[in-house]
């Protein structure tokens, strides 16, 4: 019997790692605004990729014996990938991502890298079930935004550092929604998900708002306002806050999962928005293309 693929590419959310790519590819547009030099900035998508398919893979072996319970239909507890395969690579691709960030020549670029596998790991390995749990997953895909600026002076600057700042809260809230996905009738830790996603948004704005205080910025870029990426992030706070508002009325946990795949989907597009905002259309629309195989995949696979 030819063996599916399937439910590999379930483990890994194959959607998801999209979103993670342009986190790191929008970070380098933030701080470069060109696509030359791939040997520099195509490492750390990679390195981006392989460590968020790592700590989704590892979240599954250490919640296994949770999941026989309460998400049977995973592929570890439902017997279609083996615990002992999804350790292995779990732990192959979390050594491989800071391994490709290192390809990249940066010294910034692999301590960022290294953060970032210590702290997904730690999430996975305990921390998630902690009152920090959110938190930590918030600062894992502040570190993914990060890993993109790392060849930059400070960071970014200011700017930079504000948007992994908005975007690790932003995650933070999606994570507090993804803890009622199993539950029915509660809408608190949907309500504090929806307040810091909106918190959030203000970040974004004013990031979008401030694009001539990033590095590398071109003096003949004329001062007038981002409309582009003002828009595109408007309309990822409208739906968002609109799967967010359908789950506050029916309090399900079909409705749960809406709002954390729409949460998590829109991160492409809150990337195409200050990229939009602080570097053009152009290079913009290479982000939106994340969009694409998210989407398409994300019809025909899970995104929790």
């Amino acid at each position: 019997m030819a063996m599916s693929i399937t439910p590999y590419l379930q483990l890994v959310r194959l959607p998801n790692i999209f979103t993670a790519a342009a986190d790191s590819l929008a970070g380098w547009l933030l701080v470069r605004g060109t696509f030359q030099e791939p040997g520099r900035w195509l490492p750390l998508v990679v390195a981006s990729m392989t460590i968020y398919a790592a700590g989704i893979v590892l979240n599954d072996v250490f919640d296994y014996a949770i999941d026989l319970d309460e998400r049977p239909g995973r592929p570890l507890p439902s017997g279609q990938v083996s615990r002992r395969f999804a350790a292995w690579l779990g732990g192959a691709l979390l050594v491989l991502g800071p391994i490709s960030a290192a390809l990249s020549g940066s010294w910034a670029s692999l301590g960022v890298a290294l953060a970032l596998a210590g702290c997904v790991l730690a999430y996975d390995a305990g921390l998630k079930r902690t009152a920090l749990g959110p938190e930590v997953m918030g600062a894992c895909r502040g570190l993914n935004l990060l890993l993109g600026m790392s060849q930059a002076a400070d960071l970014g600057g200011p700017m930079g550092w504000l948007a992994a700042g908005s975007l690790a809260l932003f995650v933070t809230g999606v994570t507090w929604i993804s803890r009622s996905e199993t539950e029915s009738g509660r809408t608190d830790r949907l309500l504090v998900g929806m307040t810091l996603q909106d918190v959030a948004f203000l970040g974004f704005l004013a990031v979008a708002l401030q694009p001539r205080r990033f590095p590398m910025m071109s003096p003949d870029r004329p001062p007038i306002l981002p409309l582009e990426g003002l828009l595109v992030i408007l309309l990822a706070a409208w739906t968002v806050n609109a799967a967010g508002a359908r789950a506050v009325r029916e309090p399900t946990p079909a409705r749960f999962q809406r709002a954390v795949k729409t949460g998590v989907l829109s991160l492409v597009w809150l990337n195409v928005g200050l990229v939009a905002a602080v570097r053009g259309p152009a290079p913009a629309l290479v982000v939106a293309a994340l969009w694409v195989p998210a989407f398409v995949l994300g019809r025909w696979l899970n995104s929790t």
